[in-house]
């Protein structure tokens, strides 16, 4: 397969992950990205005004990433995380009382019962049927669930909105960037699966101690180019020439490509229909498509108040607090209240809300902020993007699609690109292994 020379196209996660797998074969690899940076939606940059390196978004990862943490130490940056020893969360309500969701190492499974018993913004009651739906969880076929909301499964489920409010919902949030209402239960089922049901390492929650673009994206063009492979950025893909099931020629804006075995797609869908502009299926399948925004609020304090490394909060217009010393980055999923405000309005009921949370913080406390929002964050992983995506069929013979949303039962996040990538790259080798 030496030989072999294999064009990808988008460097985000799920590109330079197939990049990744495929220089290990001995592809010949060439990667374009039509942007001057890599790494997708998934990157980070210098903040003129305080000189900190901050991400475009915040991201928590957890144990359960395993391809994920299997990519880092790869490219050589796993060093780079920060994994807890156990799952410890605090959130914190309105009336700034904190609620710890904390499962000691040993006794797995007993540990996660005993930590929702100590969860104290559930009532007795409301913890026993926490506990007995995931319990449940082990006999629960996704297929079963296509059809109904994560909401419509909760109430199903005979878990009443106090539970709802103060515990599945920040769950659901928070991996799917969804709203209950719209996103499936088969996804969340799914991710609560992974999340639990895996042991303990599984529900550990990482960080990263550096920025998104040193985590991923500048390690994996080393590891690439060391290799041998090619990553050329601000050159954009224009089209995709296919005869019969397998393209012929590529052209971007600088070149014309027609001695390439096979191609790797790892854009967004909504840049795949463009560039395959006669395949009617990504055309549906994006037609369908919903998008979640993601509001990042990112405050340069002149003294920090904040404890832990990272707050959820409760019933809130913010659901996440992450504790960066210098600053701290506040972030809310599923923003539509908030992305289309102005920059004057937001950071103002920002920080209203943060001070019924936390009273310690005030308006004085804040030097600077950075307000970063992502329209279009995450695809809305809702029951009819899922049956459009199961039933999706690749019909071509040397074109390889990879991307978050290529996954019917999984959100789109990290782990769900690097998966994506690597089976992408997994499919070329099989397929071509013996050519």
């Amino acid at each position: 397969m030496n030989n072999k020379r294999v064009i990808i196209i988008g460097g985000g996660i799920a590109g330079l992950t197939s990049a990744c797998h495929l220089i290990d074969a001995g592809l010949d690899v060439t990667l374009f990205e039509a942007a001057p940076k890599l790494g997708g939606r998934s990157y980070s940059f210098k903040h003129e005004k305080s000189g900190d390196i901050i991400d475009n978004g915040q991201h928590i990862m957890m144990g359960c990433y395993e391809e994920t943490i299997k990519l880092l130490k790869k490219i050589g940056s796993f060093d780079k995380l920060s994994i807890q020893n156990e799952l410890r969360v605090v959130f914190v309500s309105r009336d700034s009382q904190e609620h710890y969701l904390h499962a000691k190492s040993s006794h797995y499974p007993l540990n996660l019962a005993k930590s929702i018993f100590n969860y104290n913004a559930l009532t007795l009651k409301e913890k026993i049927r926490v506990v007995d739906l995931f319990v449940d969880l082990m006999t629960i076929e996704e297929e079963d669930i296509l059809d109904l909301s994560v909401e419509d499964w909760l109430k199903k489920e005979h878990q009443n909105e106090n539970a709802m409010k103060d515990f599945w919902e920040i769950l659901a949030i928070g991996t799917l960037n969804s709203r209950i209402k719209d996103a499936s239960a088969a996804v969340f089922v799914n991710i609560l699966k992974r999340m639990f049901l895996d042991g303990n390492e599984a529900t550990k929650i990482i960080l990263s101690e550096a920025g998104l673009s040193d985590l991923f994206a500048i390690p994996a063009k080393r590891y690439i180019e060391e290799k041998g492979g090619n990553v050329l950025t601000s050159e954009r893909v224009l089209s995709v020439s296919v005869n019969n099931s397998s393209f012929e020629r590529i052209v971007t804006s600088k070149r014309v490509i027609s001695d390439a075995e096979f191609l790797v797609s790892a854009v967004p869908l909504y840049a795949l229909s463009r560039i395959m502009d006669n395949n009617n299926s990504f055309k549906k399948i994006h037609s369908t498509m919903q998008y979640s925004p993601i509001l990042s609020v990112n405050i340069w304090l002149k003294a920090n108040v904040f404890k832990e490394k990272f707050y959820g909060l409760l019933n809130s217009k913010i659901h996440w607090l992450f504790n960066h010393k210098s600053y701290i980055t506040l972030v809310t999923s599923a923003a539509f209240n908030l992305v289309e405000k102005s920059e004057n309005q937001i950071i103002n009921e920002i920080i209203s809300e943060l001070s019924d949370y936390f009273p310690v913080f005030s308006h004085d406390n804040m030097l600077s902020y950075k307000i970063i929002k992502e329209k279009r964050a995450t695809f809305i992983p809702n029951s009819e993007s899922i049956m459009l995506r199961l039933n999706m069929i690749n019909e071509y013979d040397n074109i390889f699609i990879a991307g978050d949303w290529t996954e019917p039962f999984l959100p789109s996040t990290i782990e769900t690109a690097v998966i994506s990538g690597r089976k992408a790259a997994e499919r070329i080798m099989e397929k071509y292994s013996n050519s």
